[in-house]
């Protein structure tokens, strides 16, 4: 197989993952052009390795990509601030109709550091073994697997909190006793 196959193949294996990894971290950036991104930097230091290494590789690339993308985003709020600041505020919309159950590991997930969040997202959502998952890290399987117990505690820890503060939906009706009643001028309840 020449080095161009090899690589068509591998852009074809693994363009899908790349895809979903990229959306995963930041579905409101366009994710076709990273993944685009992914590959042209992948071409373009492309050197023949095992398969088992392949989409690790890719995603440490991918993680880089997806840095620089978040580095130029945050480039251009601080520049959008600075703008705003000479402009009256936004007008927000209010945004508690939106709490739901269905939310409440989201917020504890959110609640994580990045890095906690990191390795649950290798491992539950790119399902990376412990061993690939450190080498996208570039740390030891032992570390990795530290890591990991570390952070599923801290995400329980966060669903356990989550779950104490969250309002709940509907206040409940008053109790039967506590509605009041009419009476007539002669005493009687209507």
């Amino acid at each position: 197989m020449t080095a161009d196959e090899e690589f068509s193949a591998m852009f074809e294996r693994h363009y899908a993952d790349i895809e979903r990894f990229l959306y995963r971290r930041a579905p409101d950036l366009s994710v076709a052009d990273l993944a685009a991104e992914v590959f042209l930097v992948a071409w373009r230091r492309w050197e023949p390795m095992p398969d088992s290494r392949r989409l690790p590789w890719l995603y440490v690339v991918a993680r880089n990509v997806l840095s620089n993308e978040v580095r130029g985003q945050q480039r251009y709020r601080r520049l959008t601030d600075r703008v705003a600041a000479h402009s009256p505020p936004p007008v927000q919309a209010d945004h508690a109709d939106e709490v739901s159950e269905r939310q409440t590991v989201a917020v504890a997930f959110d609640r994580l550091g990045e890095a906690d969040r990191e390795v649950l997202r290798l491992v539950a959502w790119e399902r990376l073994s412990s061993a690939e998952a450190a080498r996208v890290l570039g740390c030891s399987t032992a570390a990795f697997t530290m890591r990991l117990a570390r952070a599923r505690w801290r995400l329980r820890a966060a669903l356990a909190r989550t779950a104490d503060t969250a309002p709940p939906h509907a206040p409940a009706p008053p109790p039967p006793a506590a509605i009041p009643t009419m009476t007539s001028t002669s005493g009687e309840i209507r």
